[in-house]
């Protein structure tokens, strides 16, 4: 020890001076040693893929999953992942264990890959489906915007309000095949900014739009006219909406035909499905007054 006291003393400082890891990556390191052993045995070991969801709250405290909670939480949460990975992937419940409610999934994909639900070939890892709905509630704990919207979103949207309907914090985290470990907590700060991505609000700019056809229901009330597009049951319909009082002033009648120039202004609807409303702008084929 006297012999070797200054080199001691240097391996010492430089270990104290190395930044303590993160729960993650202590786990990631452990579990990537154990794997390495194991491959020197055999060459093809691999690790079980594993979600954890830990739920906190006074709704989670018994150690066990209330039916009420489970039968509102598991379905969206399967969907998050069928969505996020683009194609069917079941998620089966292998355990609860305690520390408030700690359920373990595993994934179990489907034989038939199905078509991608976003509209996008070529299939998508479990871990990568995973990792997307992490960085999404991430995303949602920073106070951020979701860079995008789908499925996805959606799905997450269910999920927190099923967490806020019981006041409850969810800590998701993901083990991966090769002993990587991630994880992230979706707390009332990310459930209300996830709520706030659902809200109503424009998509996209309002688009100058043309609709020609029969006016089927004129409502002075509500300010709006149904333009209906063809003779056909099926033909789409519109409804257009007019700033108050422009609706009398214009004079239109049941069956007539009109030709609208109006504003498109698509919106994202609360449950996460678009929509558009049209508003009137001019009346081109508008007869002239005698």
């Amino acid at each position: 020890m006297a012999k070797h006291q200054v080199e001691v003393q240097a391996w010492m400082l430089t270990e104290t001076q190395r930044p303590v890891p993160s729960e993650d990556e202590y786990d990631s390191m452990v579990r990537s040693q154990w794997l390495e052993s194991a491959r020197a045995y055999d060459p093809h070991s691999s690790l079980a893929e594993e979600l954890i969801l830990r739920l906190r709250g006074d709704a989670a405290q018994s150690g066990g999953l209330d039916l009420t909670v489970g039968g509102l939480l598991l379905k969206p949460l399967q969907e998050a992942v069928t969505s996020a990975a683009e194609r069917e992937v079941k998620l089966l419940l292998v355990g609860i264990s305690p520390g408030s409610t700690v359920l373990h999934f595993r994934p179990a994909e489907s034989e038939a890959s199905g078509n991608p639900t976003d509209g996008v070939a070529g299939p998508v890892s479990v871990d990568t489906a995973v990792h997307r709905i992490i960085d999404l509630v991430t995303t949602a704990e920073s106070g951020n915007s979701s860079p995008q919207w789908g499925n996805t979103e959606k799905s997450l949207g269910d999920v927190a309000r099923v967490l806020a309907k019981f006041d409850l914090t969810a800590d998701l985290r993901w083990m991966d095949q090769n002993g990587g470990v991630t994880s992230s907590s979706l707390s009332e700060r990310g459930r209300n900014n996830v709520a706030s991505w659902h809200e109503e609000v424009p998509s996209t700019g309002p688009e100058p739009v043309r609709i020609s056809g029969r006016v089927t229901v004129l409502d002075e009330f509500a300010g709006s006219a149904k333009i209906k597009t063809g003779l056909s049951k099926r033909s789409k319909a519109y409804s257009v909406l007019f700033e108050p009082g422009d609706l009398v002033g214009l004079q239109l009648t049941l069956g007539q035909e009109v030709s609208f120039t109006v504003e498109e202004r698509p919106r994202i609807k609360k449950d996460g499905s678009l929509s558009s409303d049209y508003f009137f702008v001019s009346w081109d084929n508008r007869p002239e007054s005698p």
